[in-house]
């Protein structure tokens, strides 16, 4: 038998130990406790790349799990995120400034300017495509005609329909609250035609009355009650451009 198998077959072993124990095949080329099985991992996704692994090589490692390319590893991790996320919320529209997992927000509005720049591979094109993202959530702004008494007509901005909700969308620092009724705010609208018609990111708001719990010095809760629509209470704007998040709510 020749070396190189030999030293193949004998990697091989290695991998599979490493396997069980940590339970996946992602070595590190510098992984100090064993750089050669690092080297030798690397050395894999190269020949494989070159074409000069052996087929049944390739499927000795595919069924042994390992991962050819890291990055896949870490898209896929991150898609499954998205998805526990879509059946908890029923969409794939994670808000830009979501603090529970900032680190899923920032993936999400990635694969949108990759896409829009032709950056995405299409086999992820087509894996987001199957669970119903959405790559323009933010719109565009459309022109609705309006009859007024006369036969005359108005060109009014008017928000996609999936967009009429109270937003609070984050501008230089701030917080616009809008609806997506009536006149954009004009420092919404700046924020709008500076991004070519893309709107900024947004918290969204319940549609349902809240509740919100403010602490006070004196150690008690202070609550604010909101309807549901309209402003938002001074008190809750004032800890939303502290916090950058809204207060605890019921």
């Amino acid at each position: 038998m020749a070396r190189q198998a030999v030293d193949w077959e004998a990697m091989y072993k290695v991998l599979v130990a490493y396997s069980k124990q940590y339970g996946h095949c992602v070595v590190q080329a510098n992984w100090k406790k064993n750089p050669q099985l690092g080297r030798w991992v690397a050395m894999q996704r190269y020949r494989r790349k070159l074409g000069e692994l052996p087929a049944r090589q390739i499927e000795r490692l595919d069924k042994l799990g390992f991962v050819w390319s890291p990055t896949d590893r870490t898209w896929s991790a991150m898609l499954e995120r998205l998805l526990a996320y879509r059946k908890k919320y029923g969409n794939c529209d994670v808000p830009s400034q979501w603090f529970k997992d900032l680190n899923l927000a920032n993936w999400v509005a990635n694969q949108r300017h990759r896409h829009k720049m032709g950056q995405l591979a299409p086999e992820r094109v087509k894996r987001l495509d199957e669970i119903g993202f959405v790559w323009a959530v933010y719109g565009k702004t459309k022109p609705r005609k309006v009859k007024a008494k006369a036969e005359a007509v108005e060109e009014t901005p008017l928000l996609p329909v999936e967009e009429a909700e109270e937003r609070l969308y984050h501008v230089a620092g701030e917080y616009i609250q809008y609806n997506g009724v009536g006149a954009i705010p004009p420092q919404l609208e700046k924020s709008i035609a500076q991004r070519g018609g893309d709107y900024p990111p947004y918290i969204p708001l319940p549609a349902r009355s809240l509740t919100f719990r403010l602490h006070a010095e004196n150690g008690r809760d202070i609550k604010v009650c909101w309807k549901g629509r309209g402003p938002l209470p001074e008190d809750v704007r004032d800890y939303l451009r502290e916090y950058g998040a809204l207060p605890p709510h019921d």
